[in-house]
């Protein structure tokens, strides 16, 4: 392989690689829904131009078959008084020829107008076809645009909280958050230690003071219950 099919391998590669990194689903989805519409509507345009020609084309026929028969009408009468001497012999065939030949005429323009008519309602006939299911085309992407858009939208937020939770580091978070509940915990035992040991560096005074100040507050106590007592004889 040449360095130059290789070039342009890559270039192919990292070009689709970029296309397809721009494609967003849901407004390819979306595009694709405006074209379906877009052809559509260009195809509803292009069947009432190839009907109306085939409503002309189908006047014309009539016109000219009329015609026809007007022009075969007049042959007919022409024969009638040659026949019955009304009309000179020679130019009566003579008039009934070219009466004939305007008779052929307009039956040749009718035949043709007709078999354009014939061509382009058959035409209608597959653009119908095509048209229809282009309308069932655009129901079913319609529906699929917007199962699209929910599952693109439903893919965009759980690829951006997985992706937030994919950097957490959990782990750590509750290695650092039992290392904070250890140490509240010593910190209690501590507290509780010092506690124990304030009492026991208390001096014999400090001791005794502490068991005369409750029961100091004791006789209090007694002397408010028995102030009471004597209030209510």
């Amino acid at each position: 392989m040449s360095i130059f099919d290789r070039l342009f391998r890559i270039s192919k590669a990292e070009a689709n690689a970029a296309v397809d990194h721009l494609e967003d689903p849901e407004k390819m989805a979306v595009q694709i829904l405006r074209e379906l519409r877009d052809n559509y509507q260009q195809a509803i345009q292009g069947e009432a131009e190839i009907k109306a020609l085939a409503l002309q084309h189908r006047a014309s026929e009539l016109q000219y078959r009329n015609t026809a028969s007007d022009w075969e009408k007049k042959t007919n009468e022409l024969l009638d008084r040659v026949e019955t001497k009304q009309l000179d012999e020679a130019k009566g065939n003579d008039l009934a020829s070219k009466a004939a030949e305007s008779y052929q005429a307009a039956l040749g323009q009718a035949d043709e107008y007709g078999k354009m008519a014939e061509k382009e309602e058959s035409a209608l006939a597959v653009m119908d076809l095509k048209i229809k299911q282009i309308k069932d085309q655009i129901a079913e992407t319609e529906s699929r645009a917007q199962i699209i858009s929910s599952r693109a939208k439903t893919a965009e937020v759980s690829e951006r909280i997985n992706k937030t939770l994919s950097s957490v580091d959990t782990d750590g978070l509750m290695a650092t958050l039992n290392r904070m509940d250890q140490k509240a915990s010593a910190q209690e035992f501590r507290a509780a230690a010092y506690a124990q040991i304030d009492d026991s560096t208390m001096s014999t005074e400090q001791e005794i003071n502490k068991v005369l100040g409750s029961g100091s507050q004791s006789n209090a106590l007694e002397a408010i219950k028995a102030k009471r007592t004597k209030l209510l004889n």
